[in-house]
């Protein structure tokens, strides 16, 4: 009897389980209905309608993130760096910028709450978030785009939201957006070419000044000229120093604006006949390089003017790799002469 009584009970409950699951699949599916049709949660199309066609109209971009804060401003033709003291930004890292924000689609909406933003990469950066705000102003002055991207979703994917709202987005299209200073400037225009370096002079910080030279573009290694009676601990040690100029990527920039005298100097000269002058200067712990070029022939007067259209009245930020070989003291790969040995008195008559 009570056997029975059990398998009803046991009946009951099964059943009265069922029931409670099936109401609440029935909840959350219309919780998502709900979602999915409320107003403004099905959008379609451009993220940007009005940029659109419209790109070459923006006259300010500006690139945020929890590190640093990069606008650019259209200058002419090109694009200048605020901040940079008007020095020429990536140009063409702007224009695709600005096309990938244009040709941005929705894709669908994601989550509203809050909470779930960091997972996303969307938490703003002024709240000390991985997310990067982009906004962009026409020659009018007016907001023609603001908008905080997150995460990569796929390979040609991204996630959004606007920064007055909650409401995150996955949308088709991800910008190349840099957030880096130097990706932002061209500051690889420094490149004389691995065999073109005939000699070079260089005045270190500390020590002597020395002068590396190749007699000719078959040999390979540099020889160390002068001071006399030092001598590289191997045939290529200076190498390095001799070829440091074959391509150089500064850091940043700013303008050559010094009061104090360089802390060293150099300068190569290539068979070509272009000599570049190099005075590096101390700020801190940080070291900086002016730049000057002067034509030794006429084939070389183009590549002169190039470089000195770039570089003046600018300097540049070394890298400690690029301080290491420019100015490297010579005592790091040559050995020092020993001294004379002392001479015995002479013996009296």
């Amino acid at each position: 009897m009570s056997g029975g009584a059990d398998r009803q009970r046991l009946i009951e409950a099964v059943i009265l389980g069922g029931v409670a699951v099936l109401a609440m699949l029935i909840a959350l599916t219309l919780v998502l209905t709900a979602s999915s049709s409320a107003p403004g949660l099905d959008r379609r199309g451009p993220v940007l309608p009005d940029l659109a066609g419209t790109t070459s109209e923006v006259r300010t971009l500006a690139v945020e993130t929890r590190a640093a804060r990069f606008e650019l401003e259209r200058d002419g033709e090109g694009w200048a760096l605020a901040g940079r003291a008007g020095f020429p930004a990536n140009a063409d890292l702007a224009e695709r910028i600005l096309t990938s924000l244009a040709e941005l689609e929705y894709a669908g909406a994601r989550t509203a709450s809050r909470n779930q933003h960091a997972a996303l990469g969307l938490v703003a950066p002024d709240q000390g978030g991985d997310g990067i705000r982009i906004t962009a102003h026409d020659y009018d002055g007016r907001l023609v785009a603001d908008l905080i991207l997150g995460a990569a979703r796929g390979e040609s994917g991204s996630y959004l939201r606007r920064p007055d709202e909650d409401q995150t987005w996955a949308v088709i299209g991800l910008p190349p957006v840099a957030t880096e200073a130097d990706r932002w400037m061209e500051l690889d225009f420094l490149a004389l070419g691995t065999d073109t370096i005939a000699r070079v002079q260089v005045q270190p910080e500390s020590g002597p000044t020395y002068r590396l030279e190749r007699p000719g573009l078959s040999v390979r290694n540099f020889a160390l000229r002068s001071p006399p009676g030092w001598r590289p601990v191997t045939d290529g040690a200076g190498n390095g120093t001799g070829s440091v100029l074959s391509r150089v990527r500064f850091r940043d920039v700013r303008r050559a604006d010094f009061t104090d005298p360089p802390v060293a100097r150099h300068t190569a000269e290539t068979f070509g006949g272009l000599r570049v002058e190099i005075a590096v200067y101390a700020d801190g712990q940080s070291r900086w390089a002016t730049l000057r070029a002067v034509a030794l022939s006429d084939d070389a007067q183009a590549e002169a003017l190039a470089l000195n259209n770039t570089a003046d009245n600018w300097a540049f930020l070394l890298s400690d790799l690029t301080i290491s070989r420019l100015i490297r003291p010579l005592d790091d790969f040559a050995i020092r002469p020993a001294p004379p040995a002392p001479q015995p008195d002479a013996e009296p008559r």
